[in-house]
């Protein structure tokens, strides 16, 4: 080998092609049809010598890694994903989502929306062990909400319970000491400020109007014309919040009622008591319908007495 020392790669392509030349040398590389680095620069020579001196020439810039496939391939590494959804099948039981669905399946599989492109199988799983990671997650985050109840009441947790957050969270024991009576009323800076109605605004404020192309209600602006709609708006809201004080100061005022004295006006009595009632009187008469034997005139005679029985 003119002296090399051959890297690690090279001598496993060494040991790999003489294997191959003792067992059948014509057919070995012509059979070939993998990536052979340089190959495609060398002239003059067959294409086992060239292959050969390639493979075993150092100064040719190679990945490092051997050109023809491992005779022993390493096994695949383990999928977590059906470890998972293994896992939620010895917790839960019987399950309808396990790790090989079958395709046509017309069940739902939670989370498969979000996961496209691939096969039915390769889609199912990825869903399941994703919903099945969520799952744990809110399962953990609940065991650390009472976790954290528990230690801020003073009870003991076993040690597997506890973890960084947890510890964070209870720093202070529940139920917390009051400092003092009634608590200040805190403001935030920051926090976004909403905008007053024309409505609530006074009537000094410059802003108390509505913008042109509102569609809504404005009290008291029906009548008013000849103007803009900023300045129309403008005033049925002052009149509005005018009307809306004065009957608030009315509100709070006692009620007087004054009512005039009516006088009692001296009218002439309908039935008369020395005479009797003119013929052909049409209006009722008491206890007329009970005399006979008498004129109308005589027996309508002061009609408003008892009634006599004869």
């Amino acid at each position: 080998m003119n002296g090399h020392k051959l890297s690690c790669p090279v001598q496993e392509n060494l040991i790999r092609l003489k294997l191959y030349r003792k067992r059948d040398r014509k057919t070995l590389f012509f059979r070939y049809i993998g990536y052979c680095p340089q190959f495609k620069y060398q002239i003059g020579e067959t294409f086992g010598r060239t292959t050969s001196q390639l493979l075993t020439d150092s100064r040719i810039a190679s990945s490092g890694r051997p050109v023809l496939s491992p005779l022993n391939p390493n096994p695949p590494a383990p999928d977590q994903r059906r470890q998972l959804i293994s896992r939620r099948a010895l917790k839960l039981g019987d399950q309808k989502l396990f790790e090989k669905m079958v395709p046509g399946y017309t069940g739902f599989i939670p989370k498969s929306e979000h996961h496209f492109g691939k096969r039915y199988a390769e889609t199912s799983l990825s869903a399941v062990a994703n919903f099945e990671t969520d799952q744990e997650f809110n399962r953990r985050r609940l065991q650390d909400l009472q976790t954290v109840q528990a230690l801020q009441s003073g009870q003991v947790v076993p040690s597997e319970q506890l973890n960084e957050r947890t510890i964070k969270l209870t720093q202070h024991e529940t139920p917390l000491k009051k400092t003092r009576e009634h608590p200040a009323v805190y403001y935030s800076r920051k926090s976004p400020q909403h905008s007053l109605s024309p409505l609530t605004m006074g009537n000094e404020n410059s802003k108390k109007y509505f913008m042109s192309g509102y569609t809504g209600f404005v009290p008291r602006a029906r009548g008013l014309i000849g103007s803009g709609y900023p300045k129309i708006s403008n005033k049925g809201l002052c009149d509005f919040t005018d009307e809306c004080e004065r009957l608030k100061e009315v509100k709070s005022k006692p009620v007087k009622v004054h009512r005039q004295i009516v006088r009692k006006f001296e009218s002439k009595p309908l039935y008369l008591k020395d005479n009797g009632m003119v013929p052909h009187y049409t209006g009722h008469v008491p206890g007329e319908k009970f005399r006979y034997g008498r004129t109308f005139g005589f027996s309508t005679k002061n009609a408003r007495q008892p009634i006599e029985t004869f």
